[in-house]
């Protein structure tokens, strides 16, 4: 199978991000093989884009409307009503939901790959890297985080997290602080599907898995914190709107712990030991064979290299 109409893929997002942040996602996908990136935008800013593959959207009331009933009130029920929605009027072959800070990346292109997935495979899931600061590393550089660290084991998690983060271990869930259980791209016109956050099922069963994704070399890098300034913008923006409803109670802890900081100055050393890694803690990681060093995601260099190419070779999901 080559890379023709078979692993075309429109991706869905709801968003909440500055433009700039829109134009660097978008690109990212076109680049990747998208024949349309659809932006959900869930604010009050209404942006135009010239090229055509990006579609946005604003969630006004004529928005809900059009959907069927008023604005649900938590952020997550709003993307589960979104992603509904969206998928079933997806004309691409594919249907790929992930956030603004979520790059699936892989060895090759997206659209190949997906064009290469058996014909039987609904669905396939890309397992999650959450993308951390190296021993050192600057904390305000948008997507400068130059490090990966992957789920840890269920059982083996709450022992490892209480050695590598001590305190903050009852933060962490499979030694993430975002979630463990990646993304993933459906194929368009599953009867009977039900599109969720992370998931989908068909009559409650899951579709798929990281099966192919795995052993294609492809995986989700997770930059929950894109930089110090975004996550706490990003706290600031939950503990304002009280937007905490699904939040989870791990996420609850950390955003008491935030609140709790006296200044920036307390802020920044509470980001530094969430999303930066000590020495030992990387060296501990690679031992394990859950973390290493990757190229982060960053506009073209001087000598011309494009994103994908300066992409380390060695990826998450081969460790």
């Amino acid at each position: 199978m080559t890379d023709g109409d078979e692993g075309g893929f429109e991706v869905i997002a709801v968003a909440l991000e500055p433009r700039s942040r829109l134009e660097r996602f978008a690109r990212y996908y076109l680049e990747q093989g998208a024949t349309r990136v659809s932006i959900y935008f869930d604010g009050d800013e209404d942006y135009g884009f010239e090229d055509a593959r990006i579609a946005f959207r604003k969630c006004d009331g004529g928005f809900w409307k059009e959907l069927g009933g008023s604005r649900p009130f938590s952020v997550e029920a709003r993307q589960r009503a979104i992603y509904r929605w969206a998928y079933r009027r997806c004309e691409a072959p594919w249907c790929l939901i992930v956030d603004l800070d979520e790059y699936v990346m892989g060895p090759r292109k997206l659209r190949a790959f997906l064009a290469d997935c058996p014909g039987q495979v609904r669905s396939v899931r890309f397992a999650s890297a959450e993308a951390v600061y190296a021993p050192g590393q600057g904390i305000d550089e948008e997507f400068g985080a130059s490090c990966f660290r992957l789920p840890i084991g269920k059982y083996l998690s709450p022992l490892m997290c209480r050695v590598l983060y001590r305190g903050l271990a009852p933060l962490y869930s499979r030694g993430l602080l975002g979630h463990s259980r990646g993304k993933q791209a459906s194929r368009t016109g599953v009867e009977r599907i039900s599109i969720g956050i992370h998931d989908a099922t068909v009559d409650g069963r899951w579709l798929g898995s990281t099966r192919e994704s795995h052993a294609a070399g492809f995986f989700l890098a997770h930059y929950d914190a894109i930089s110090f300034r975004h996550w706490a913008e990003k706290c600031d923006r939950r503990l304002a709107r009280g937007d905490t409803l699904e939040m989870g109670s791990k996420r609850e802890k950390q955003l008491q712990l935030y609140s709790a900081c006296a200044g920036e100055d307390d802020r920044r050393v509470l980001f530094r030991k969430l999303y930066a890694l000590s020495a030992w803690q990387l060296s501990a990681l690679r031992l394990l064979g859950l973390g290493g060093t990757y190229a982060s995601l960053k506009q073209q260099s001087s000598n011309g290299q494009s994103e994908r190419e300066k992409l380390n070779t060695y990826h998450p999901s081969s460790a």
